[in-house]
C-alpha cells in the first residue's frame, strides 16, 4: 500500500506541474493558480483558482502576467531637469523619460539625467546633429570657408574680389574676404612714367640756363643756401668782385702843445725814416 502511494503522488505532482502553465499560472499550496494579466495587479486573500484582478493606476504598469499585489512605477521625467513631460504613460509596459530638444540622454537604457548638447562654435559647422539619445558632432570649415554663428549647418565660402577690386583683408574660418576698388596697374606706371619725363624736362633746361650764364641765384640765395643766414645783412649785398679798399688817414692835425714843441718854440715833425744816402768819394780839400 505504502509503495503504492508514493508512485501516486508523484504522479499527481507531475500532472499538476504540467498542467500548471508556466507563464500565466503558478504554483500555491499544490495547487496549479492563475496569474492577473499585464496592466493589472492581484488582490490580497484572492482565490487562487479564480483570482480577482485590478488595473494598475496611473504613473504604474505591469508589463506581464503576475501574482503580485502591486505595480511597478513608472520614472518620474521632471520638466525642470529639461525632461518632457509624460502624456499617458503605458500600464502595460515601462514608457522611459525622453529629454527635449537641445538635450540628450547620458545613458540610453534608462535616461536618468539629460545633458545639454554640444554647440558648435563659429569657424565650425553640424557635421551631425544630435538627438534626444545622441550628442551633436562638430567639425572645422574647410579652408576657403568660413561660419560666423553657433551651431552653423553649412560653411560659406570666401567671397571673389570682382574685376576692378582687390583684397584688403583675407578671408580665415570666422570671417569673411573683404574687398576694395583697386588701381590698374599700367594707369600707375603711365602716371609715373609722366611724372619722371617732365622732372627730366625741368632738370636739362635748369643746366643748360646755368651753363649758358642765362640764369644765376642772387649771392644772398647761395649763401643762405650754403652758409645760413648772414648776421650782417649789408654783406650780404656786397659785390662778388670787390676790391680792397685802401686806408685813408682821416686823423685830425695835433694842436701844438707844450709836449710836442722843441725848446726853441718849432713844432715837433714826425719823421718819415732815415733818408737814403749815397756812397761818395769823399775829396781832398787840403790839396
Amino acid at each position: 500500500m505504502r509503495t503504492a502511494f508514493i508512485p501516486w503522488v508523484l504522479v499527481t505532482l507531475v500532472y499538476l506541474v504540467w498542467c500548471c502553465e508556466k507563464e500565466t499560472h503558478y504554483m500555491k499550496d499544490d495547487k496549479c493558480c492563475k496569474m492577473c494579466g499585464p496592466g493589472k495587479r492581484m488582490l490580497v486573500n484572492d482565490n487562487c483558482e479564480d483570482p480577482s484582478c485590478q488595473d494598475c493606476q496611473d504613473g504604474e504598469y505591469q508589463s506581464g502576467y503576475t501574482s503580485e499585489t502591486r505595480c511597478e512605477r513608472q520614472p518620474s521625467c521632471d520638466p525642470n531637469l529639461h525632461f518632457l513631460p509624460q502624456i499617458e504613460p503605458s500600464k502595460t509596459k515601462l514608457s522611459k523619460c525622453q529629454c527635449k530638444d537641445g538635450y540628450y540622454c547620458t545613458q540610453f537604457d534608462d535616461c536618468e539625467t539629460c545633458t545639454k548638447h554640444t554647440v558648435c562654435k563659429p569657424g565650425q559647422r553640424v557635421f551631425k546633429k544630435g538627438s534626444s539619445v545622441s550628442d551633436t558632432v562638430c567639425e572645422p570649415c574647410e579652408d576657403g570657408t568660413f561660419s560666423t554663428n553657433d551651431s552653423s549647418d553649412t560653411c560659406m565660402k570666401w567671397r571673389e574680389c570682382e574685376s576692378g577690386y582687390v583684397q584688403k583683408t583675407p578671408g580665415n574660418s570666422t570671417s569673411d574676404r573683404t574687398c576694395v576698388a583697386g588701381t590698374n596697374i599700367y594707369s600707375v606706371l603711365i602716371g609715373v612714367g609722366g611724372f619722371l619725363i617732365i622732372v627730366a624736362i625741368v632738370v636739362f633746361v635748369f643746366i643748360k640756363k646755368r651753363k649758358s650764364g642765362c640764369y644765376k641765384f642772387p649771392k644772398k640765395t647761395i649763401e643762405v643756401l650754403t652758409h645760413g643766414e648772414p648776421e650782417d645783412p649789408e654783406r650780404a649785398y656786397q659785390p662778388l668782385n670787390q676790391q680792397p679798399q685802401e686806408d685813408i688817414d682821416h686823423s685830425v692835425p695835433v694842436s701844438p702843445t707844450l709836449s710836442n714843441l722843441t725848446d726853441n718854440g718849432n713844432f715837433v715833425a714826425q719823421e718819415d725814416g732815415k733818408p737814403t744816402i749815397t756812397p761818395t768819394t769823399e775829396s781832398n780839400s787840403f790839396l
